[in-house]
């Protein structure tokens, strides 16, 4: 019986000393494809041929838990004769967004 107490004391000690679950353990909020199409869909209202690269998103975390904030690579190519030539040039604009983890999925809000 002091053995079974024992070893049910080590288990409960062992559970206590374990980090608690952290609300959201899929990975980076910023690269799901939920809150990427939203980006996206954000981006194409300002500028119709932008467009998101899911490698180039990252994420940072703010003081409140359920928020974190993403700075995204908007991928443009403007095509103007008289400024670029013949050919439109890629350019990478930088841009941010703030994601809050809410329990039906996410709220994305343009910062810029």
């Amino acid at each position: 019986m002091e053995r079974w107490i024992a070893m049910l004391a080590t288990a409960a000690a062992a559970l206590a000393a374990t980090q608690p679950a952290a609300a959201w353990e899929r990975g980076p909020v910023c690269r799901q494809p939920t809150v990427i199409d939203e980006m996206a869909r954000e981006m194409r209202n300002q500028n119709y041929y932008a467009w998101v690269d899911p490698s180039l998103v990252t994420e940072q975390a703010t003081s409140v838990a359920d928020v974190v904030r993403c700075q995204v690579c908007v991928l443009v190519a403007p095509y103007e004769m008289t400024r670029f030539g013949d050919r439109p040039v890629p350019q990478c604009l930088a841009h941010a967004f703030e994601v809050r983890i809410v329990p039906a999925g996410f709220v994305v809000r343009n910062l810029q």
